[in-house]
């Protein structure tokens, strides 16, 4: 049992780092003789759990995608008004964003577009289902403008997905945090009612201080 637990923590830790390092630097150019000579580890260690690059790749894409859907519907099916739960979504999506790289997003494009399309279209469908409910939730809230959910969903999907090119990255000198933090405002104030517009200052406001209360402590 205790090998068990200590092979899973040894993997969960390659990954990670793993993960950290692709989302920084881009993975074709990683090595696996990097990455075993940075985490002090062996090769033969590293293979034990990921036979290859593509199988570690595969593994942090699909921990990512799975990570990011838990958070979501965590957040969803959680308390408080829409605006609560999109500002919720905005900190969230804004915290993975920071430590992702364009380097990340064009290897993915250019050296495993499989790995890609599938990572878009499980991400959008889950995106297609969480909008549904937010945009239901928020109608009844009075806080959401009574425009037809499709054509937002579709305007959120299409936007985001356009701004986090990256060739608009490099040619317009943006991040992916700055593209996506920028467009999902921008989106969010167009559906919002008066109403949910001042809900969203005060939402806004209010975790900023949450936020530098937890690093003041």
């Amino acid at each position: 049992m205790k090998s068990d637990t200590k092979s899973k923590e040894e993997s969960i830790k390659i990954l990670r780092y793993a993960r950290h390092k692709f989302h920084k630097e881009g993975f074709y150019k990683t090595t696996m003789d990097e990455l075993s000579s940075e985490m002090h580890i062996s090769k033969k260690t590293i293979y034990k759990y990921f036979p290859s690059k593509e199988k570690l790749l595969e593994e942090i894409c699909n921990d990512t995608s799975g990570e990011i859907m838990k958070n979501m519907n965590v957040i969803v099916d959680g308390g408080g008004d829409v605006v609560v739960k999109f500002v919720k979504m905005l900190d969230m999506h804004s915290n993975i964003s920071i430590n992702i790289s364009e380097k990340w997003i064009k290897d993915l494009s250019v050296y495993a577009p499989d790995f890609k399309k599938r990572i878009d279209e499980t991400r959008n469908a889950e995106i297609n289902k969480v909008l549904k409910k937010l945009l239901d939730q928020g109608k009844k809230e009075s806080l959401i403008e009574n425009y037809p959910s499709p054509i937002i969903i579709i305007c959120f999907i299409s936007s985001l997905m356009s701004v986090m090119n990256p060739e608009f990255l490099v040619n317009n000198k943006f991040s992916i945090h700055e593209a996506f933090k920028i467009t999902y405002e921008m989106l969010l104030n167009g559906i919002l009612t008066e109403k949910g517009k001042e809900k969203f200052k005060k939402a806004k406001t209010h975790l900023a201080r949450e936020l530098n209360r937890e690093v003041l402590n």
